[in-house]
């Protein structure tokens, strides 16, 4: 049956990606473009981390130039750092915090309640719920911290949504609802999701794990570490680039587009239009009036010399999150580099004085309910290893008192042995 048919409409999935983040943006365009009642008519759009993040983009309406802008301006600011993400001025909750702030409209919870669908993480036993529901736009904002939450890496005390602890939704479930066979998912690794990377290694296994099938590859390991650690901005934009094209073949494949676009892009004739049922020489079939393309080719961003064409306003929005300005780009060149990291024994102390300082100022509103939850936590985490230390001493104890107490008891049980055995020889002997 197909998708759009489907009784009570079908989903979007988007799954956690980190700074790769902008292909699931690449891909929403495609959609928005080219098939915008995909969007429209989505019953619900689930997230998990970054992905949560383009999920409510899309519920709120927002531009494409505006989300390439936020996202890229975080890899952009990463990208000056000396250290990288161990520089103490990297603290991406409270850039993404305030982002939020000041750029979601005031009823984002109306939009958002019943229609965008969350994945969390509970902090103490793992457990992974799916926040479809929010009273106030704060309540939105936290619920989208929380999935964004990756311990150690983004801080060490998880933040709080309705008085639980949650931390990335990503570590429990990657891709809600993947399962289900309405439900149209995304994903920047290599797997078996509806709108992916097509892989060209010839490894036939697959990895799955956090309710998200992977392909077992060096470019899924490759792509997970840029995640966490992104390259350039260019990079991290033809990214986004290869999300729309993923996302057109994807259209392509379902016939939900009027022509092969992706055939005219390798310089390849199309195959020809066949009525009936699929046509093995061509891979093309027609499935209730719509023309399905079996053999949709694989197009990377290296093949496309003139992405504009495909898609002005993304290429546009890309080209102006991407450029620099005069001081980021003598800070990125090698000059600028080089005395950055001349300079870095005398700045580094300052800058971690000052941007710690700041971080405590910020933290001071959250500092009695954060210091109530660590005093429980130590307390619980003692008492939890003064019981078992308990269970192990006792137990130690009864095994040491049993193998003492056993020859005692057969150095006993001795007399009372030799003394019957006597009189059973006495009245043998009588």
């Amino acid at each position: 049956m197909n998708f759009l048919e489907a009784e009570g409409g079908w989903n979007l999935s988007f799954s956690g990606a980190g700074y790769l983040g902008l292909y699931h943006m690449g891909a929403t365009q495609c959609l928005r473009q080219r098939a915008p009642h995909l969007l429209q008519g989505a019953r619900r759009i689930y997230g998990s981390s970054s992905g949560a993040l383009v999920a409510v983009a899309i519920i709120c309406s927002k531009s494409a130039d505006f989300c390439c802008s936020n996202l890229l301006a975080m890899v952009k600011h990463l990208e000056r750092l000396s250290l990288g993400i161990f520089h103490p001025a990297y603290g991406p909750i409270e850039h993404i915090k305030k982002q939020l702030q000041d750029t979601l409209p005031d009823n984002c919870h109306i939009l958002a309640s019943q229609r965008l669908g969350i994945s969390v993480t509970r902090w103490y036993d793992g457990q992974n719920y799916i926040i479809t529901d929010f009273a106030t736009r704060d309540e939105l904002i936290q619920a989208l911290i929380c999935t964004l939450y990756f311990p150690l890496y983004c801080g060490t005390i998880p933040p709080v949504f309705r008085g639980e602890r949650y931390i990335d939704g990503a570590l429990s479930n990657n891709l809600p609802f993947s399962d289900s066979p309405t439900t149209i998912t995304v994903s920047p690794f290599h797997g078996t999701v509806d709108i992916c990377p097509q892989s060209t290694s010839p490894s036939l296994h697959e990895l799955t794990i956090l309710n998200a099938s992977l392909q077992i590859c060096t470019s899924n390991f490759y792509m997970g570490f840029i995640s966490l650690f992104p390259p350039k901005p260019e990079v991290v934009a033809d990214y986004c680039r290869q999300g729309y094209l993923d996302a057109l073949r994807f259209l392509e494949r379902r016939g939900l587009t009027k022509e092969p676009v992706l055939w005219s892009l390798v310089s390849k004739e199309p195959p020809a239009l066949v009525e009936g049922p699929r046509d093995t020489e061509h891979g093309q079939s027609r499935e209730d009036g719509l023309t399905v393309w079996r053999d949709t080719p694989n197009v990377l961003v290296r093949d496309v010399p003139d992405f504009e064409l495909l898609s002005p306003e993304l290429e546009a929005a890309l080209r102006k999150a991407c450029k620099r300005d005069f001081w980021a780009r003598i800070q990125c060149s090698v000059p600028g580099r080089a005395l950055t990291y001349l300079l870095l024994p005398c700045t580094l102390p300052f800058e971690y004085v000052y941007f710690r300082s700041r971080r405590l100022l910020l933290w001071l509103p959250e500092m009695p309910d954060d210091l109530c939850w660590m005093q429980g936590l130590l307390k619980s985490t003692t008492l939890k290893v003064y019981a078992k230390a308990k269970r192990q001493l006792l137990r130690l104890g009864s095994s040491y008192i049993s193998a003492v107490s056993a020859p005692l008891q057969l150095w006993t049980a001795a007399p009372r042995n030799r003394a019957s055995n006597v009189r059973l020889t006495d009245r043998a002997l009588g």
